[in-house]
């Protein structure tokens, strides 16, 4: 799942595992390893360019795929499907969405929202945070032509492959209408 910050990722991966996996699914985030490292050190809540750096330095250091090699080791004997609500880099995708076959999913929400959301979850944020690479590097498919799937918003991204199995759920609007979205790509990508 891929998204920029405030999109509401996590509401729709625990929808995801819980309403439509029954509970037979774990969400697990690429990122949950950096807070935990994080709050071992800190007396406040972590900003989140904070995170950030902390995130790359351990990248510059042990390998662009660190946290991938990491999440997979840590998740390597499951038994249930795996929910990644925060793949942001294009290696992250690349890895997870065609070298493994996850069913790729952008959630959209407009950068109104998406703040409000970020005020109202973290009591602010920095505009450069949101600006910073590890944002925006998935951001271009919002721009790219997107086909309606459906009367509930959903749409599939029409894109050569690697990109051409994205579905997009807009979640800029009510959460019940996200969940019709869902419900539509659950059906459809279940179809395959």
């Amino acid at each position: 799942m891929a998204s920029s910050a405030g999109s509401g990722k996590d509401t729709v991966a625990d929808y995801i595992v819980e309403k439509l996996h029954n509970g037979n699914a774990v969400k697990h985030s690429l990122g949950s390893s950096i807070h935990e490292l994080a709050e071992q050190f800190a007396t406040e809540k972590v900003e989140r360019h904070h995170l950030q750096d902390l995130g790359e330095s351990v990248r510059s250091i042990f390998g662009h795929e660190t946290w991938i090699h990491l999440l997979d080791r840590e998740t390597k004997d499951l038994n249930v499907p795996l929910i990644i609500p925060d793949v942001r880099k294009l290696l992250e995708y690349s890895h997870y969405c065609v070298e493994r076959g996850f069913k790729p999913l952008y959630v959209y929400t407009s950068s109104d929202v998406a703040k409000a959301r970020l005020n109202d979850r973290d009591g602010g944020f920095k505009q450069s945070d949101l600006e910073r690479n590890i944002e925006l590097q998935m951001t271009f498919l919002q721009d790219e032509t997107m086909n309606t799937i459906g009367n509930n918003g959903l749409c599939k991204i029409d894109m050569p492959y690697p990109f051409n199995e994205i579905y997009v759920v807009n979640n800029s609007g009510a959460l019940d209408k996200t969940y019709r979205q869902l419900d539509d790509w659950w059906e459809i990508i279940n179809e395959k």
